[in-house]
């Protein structure tokens, strides 16, 4: 199992309930996937196999909160793991999940998203 951990500021978190200009989204898209690069470090594996991902996302506070809404700050950093060759690509082969879950209150105008990456050795 290996865990990586993002701060994400405030002006590059993305949710599915935003409503933004496309532009918008293609600039904090492109920007969390260079971070999703860079969280991997020079001795973190490449060319996993099946991996099930599981991602704690961090509000600034405890009130009431849909993970799964992150998917778009998700979905960039996990391109942006593939772009370092942790995986080939994310399709169902390589990627299970993810699944979603409440995490840690985290510092004001910050999320944090810490993905979990557990080899699956069970097909699905």
């Amino acid at each position: 199992m290996t865990t990586l951990t993002f701060s994400i500021p405030n002006d590059l978190w993305l949710s599915a309930n935003d409503r933004r200009h496309w532009a918008d989204n293609a600039k904090r898209t492109r920007e969390l996937r260079m971070l999703g690069r860079a969280g991997v470090v020079r001795a973190f594996p490449r060319g996993l196999g099946t991996t099930h991902v599981a991602a704690f996302i961090g509000y600034p506070r405890n009130s009431k909160a849909d993970p799964s809404n992150a998917f778009p700050t998700v979905k960039a950093l996990i391109d942006g793991l593939v772009d370092a060759g942790v995986w080939p690509d994310d399709d169902s082969t390589h990627v299970i999940g993810p699944t979603y879950l409440r995490g840690n209150k985290c510092d004001p105008n910050t999320h944090t998203v810490r993905l979990v990456l557990t080899p699956q050795e069970i097909p699905w």
